[in-house]
């Protein structure tokens, strides 16, 4: 019970409207003195070493909230729901995909949200470096004395501030850094961008309402792709974009290449593709498709439906698919089973060697009707898989081994002498080589490569004791008198980490003369 007090944190900034939970860890650092120590923010922060920073979908919510109680008695959902993207992207998902998703980020483990939440392998990506409005800006040093990142304005693909009608502006700090438990708050950075005003149309005004109201809809139960499905078949035939049961997806496509034309968004719908999004968004969904092509979509077919009132139309469809049991459809099947089996097997005689995939270009809806009706009996009249017999490759490891030690060799010097270098710890050194993660896994079976990385990774005292030289060389060339604990705050070392080894540098550095 003592240690569980001990972690709670006595002070956290107020948040802000619409601000990120990572800006108000980040603010934490600043106005506690510890921007400079990433590992002692998570620690205070999450009660973890291993917590990330990051800006979109955090983990570790349950660490925190356990943490803030003192000061801030909140509850998780409020935490997704007000300081992070996640209501962006929760609605979309299916029911399975969210509940994981909101569980990986209570836990200590989440590095699988974005994957699971479907934003990795998303062809809208997310911007590489937080993003801010000028104006807004402006309005936050006035009122609060100090600024920091807002929600709406990292939304990916959003490049414009809705309420001042200017474009974004970048700033230099990565959205997902290298350096993983970094928060770096808005005030540490130079965002005085000139205010570059944008004439707007309206229907990109709405997707931008859209999207804010996305934020606040406080949806966290995924939808399901079942009732988004039947949601956009519905949409189609309300619209008479259907013919004979058939969705007329060029029709659909003209309409809204149209209705964007001339905006930022127009670069969504080009055609070249074969796996083309607008296509697959009414077809049958077996994938959760971007929260930005959703909103795309229902803006310029259904301006007056609001998030909130699309969301109730979604909800009441149902959420599996109906099977129809109708004495007559089984009566049909039955009927049809013999001639389309029949069918099938004329097939296999006039093309021996034929496997399923041809046998599929050349009359797809046989296979198609007996996958879906006859599904065992298909299984076991399929052709004979060809086995592949071609020789297996062989790795030539001594090969590697001589040209992965030549290339870390090539490359050491040029990492060791930057200024503000991160530690050269072994995986910082194998990341520079090719294959890099088959490196990882292999280092067994390369002694060569392995022996260079021990005899040249750098320890946290040899790299604290570098940063200890770097500070003296800064201190000196501010004309400032060298003290001991002037060397270990520009140094970035905490006292209690001081070695035997750290403290005779230190006072050797104290006593030096010129």
């Amino acid at each position: 019970m003592n240690y569980w007090l001990d972690s709670m944190l006595g002070y956290f900034p107020v948040p802000y409207q619409d601000e990120l939970l990572y800006s108000m860890v980040a603010r934490y650092a600043q106005h506690t003195g510890l921007a400079g120590n990433q590992k002692a923010i998570v620690r205070e922060v999450f009660s973890s070493s291993t917590a990330v920073a990051v800006p979109d979908l955090p983990s570790h919510l349950n660490s925190l909230i356990n943490n803030l109680q003192l000061v801030w008695p909140t509850i998780v959902e409020e935490l997704i729901d007000s300081f992070t993207l996640a209501p962006v992207y929760l609605p979309f998902l299916s029911q399975q995909q969210a509940t994981k998703t909101i569980r990986s980020m209570r836990s200590v483990s989440g590095g699988d949200i974005h994957t699971r939440s479907g934003i990795a392998a998303s062809a809208v990506k997310q911007p590489e470096y937080f993003r801010y409005c000028p104006q807004c800006l402006q309005e936050q040093r006035r009122t609060f004395g100090e600024c920091y990142w807002q929600r709406i304005h990292q939304l990916p693909a959003l490049t414009f501030c809705g309420k001042h009608s200017c474009l974004l502006e970048y700033s230099t700090i990565s959205f997902h850094p290298k350096e993983k438990h970094l928060f770096i708050a808005a005030n540490e950075s130079k965002l005085n961008a000139d205010i570059r005003h944008v004439e707007l149309k309206d229907i990109e005004r709405t997707l931008h309402d859209r999207y804010e109201q996305l934020l606040k809809a406080s949806q966290s139960k995924g939808l399901g792709f079942n009732r988004w499905t039947l949601f956009y078949r519905n949409l189609a035939a309300e619209l008479g974009l259907v013919k004979k049961s058939r969705i007329c997806h060029q029709e659909i496509h003209r309409l809204l290449k149209k209705t964007w034309a001339g905006t930022i968004f127009q670069d969504q719908f080009q055609d070249s593709e074969s796996s083309y999004w607008l296509t697959n968004l009414f077809r049958k969904h077996r994938k959760s498709f971007h929260p930005l092509r959703h909103l795309l979509v229902t803006t310029a077919m259904v301006p007056e439906l609001s998030v909130t009132k699309l969301f109730e139309k979604v909800r009441r469809l149902p959420a599996r698919i109906l099977v129809p049991s109708h004495s007559s459809e089984v009566m049909t099947v039955r009927d049809d089973v013999a001639e389309y089996r029949s069918r099938w097997v004329g097939m296999l005689k006039r093309h021996p060697s034929a496997g399923v995939k041809e046998l599929r270009c050349i009359e797809g809806a046989i296979y198609s009707w007996l996958y879906r009706n006859d599904k065992n009996w298909l299984m076991s009249n399929r052709p004979i898989r060809k086995v592949n017999a071609q020789t297996p490759f062989v790795v030539n490891y001594s090969d590697w081994d001589a040209k992965n030690v030549a290339h870390l060799e090539s490359v050491y010097e040029g990492m060791a002498n930057v200024r503000n270098r991160p530690r050269l710890t072994r995986t910082l050194l194998i990341k520079e080589l090719p294959r890099s993660n088959s490196v990882e896994k292999h280092l067994f079976d390369l002694p060569e490569t392995k022996q260079w990385l021990c005899s040249h990774e750098e320890s946290v005292e040899d790299h604290q004791l570098r940063r200890l030289r770097s500070a003296y060389e800064q201190i000196k060339s501010n004309h400032l008198e060298v003290k001991r604990w002037r060397l270990l705050k520009v140094a970035n070392i905490r006292d209690e980490l001081v070695t035997a080894r750290i403290e005779t540098e230190i006072q050797a550095l104290v006593q030096r003369k010129g």
